[in-house]
């Protein structure tokens, strides 16, 4: 009889710990439903918008002082998703995150290492911060045949990454030429944990037989920038 309610006990101390472990959860309001519901409301929406109108004042000052760059096309992804919790505890640190993508793409007028020197004082002179300057090992240019190098030179690092006063977010700016592999992405489908999306993307190789016809390569600045994040209570 003692062995059978000391059994009790453990099991009930067990159900306890389970249901304490599984109420905060419950408290959420964490459903499919809230959560999405939530990522729909009208406060998240204007701040998506507000991180856009803030990126798209920063690239627009870096632009103004950098003219060798000329805007082809622009993508952006606009993605909510709801945390992990595994039915009884937390595994992601958030209850909601919501972060929008942004891609802009650009013609260079001139030779790439001027316009990448050109594109770095331009970033300086709109008052953006380095990170990472892709300068310091140069950008060099490849040779026609496929996989040689030019002059003994292999391709230098593409990325410099910088970073704006007031925005969440950082800038990488990148550049590609027309001879890289673009493979296509497919779409992110809006099942759970995703609760929202809105992509606009751009078709790489419509700009290369279109408005970059001709030319040998295309500098991309691009930012990520969390915008709403819930976390868990």
């Amino acid at each position: 009889m003692l062995v059978i309610m000391e059994s009790r006990r453990r099991l009930s101390l067990a159900t306890a710990l389970v249901l304490a472990l599984m109420l905060p959860t419950c408290e959420l309001g964490s459903t499919p439903e809230d959560v999405r519901r939530e990522a729909n409301t009208r406060a998240v929406r204007d701040a998506s918008a507000s991180a856009a109108s803030q990126l798209n004042g920063i690239i627009a000052r870096l632009v103004e002082q950098t003219p060798a760059l000329r805007p082809v096309a622009t993508s952006t992804s606009d993605t909510c998703h709801a945390g992990d919790t595994n039915g009884s505890f937390p595994h992601d640190p958030y209850r909601l995150r919501c972060t929008r993508h942004e891609t802009r793409y650009f013609g260079v007028r001139g030779e790439l290492p001027d316009v990448v020197r050109q594109v770095h004082a331009g970033a300086k002179k709109a008052g953006l911060m380095t990170l990472i300057d892709a300068r310091r090992d140069g950008v060099r240019t490849p040779s026609a045949g496929n996989g040689e190098i030019d002059g003994g030179q292999l391709l230098g690092p593409p990325d410099s990454i910088y970073v704006a006063p007031g925005y969440d977010g950082r800038l990488h700016i990148a550049w590609s030429q027309a001879s890289d592999p673009r493979p296509s992405a497919a779409p992110l489908e809006l099942r759970w944990p995703v609760v929202f999306q809105d992509d606009r993307p751009v078709d790489v190789d419509s700009l290369w037989n279109g408005p970059l016809r001709g030319q040998r390569h295309l500098i991309m600045i691009v930012s990520t920038v969390t915008y709403h994040e819930v976390p868990w209570q």
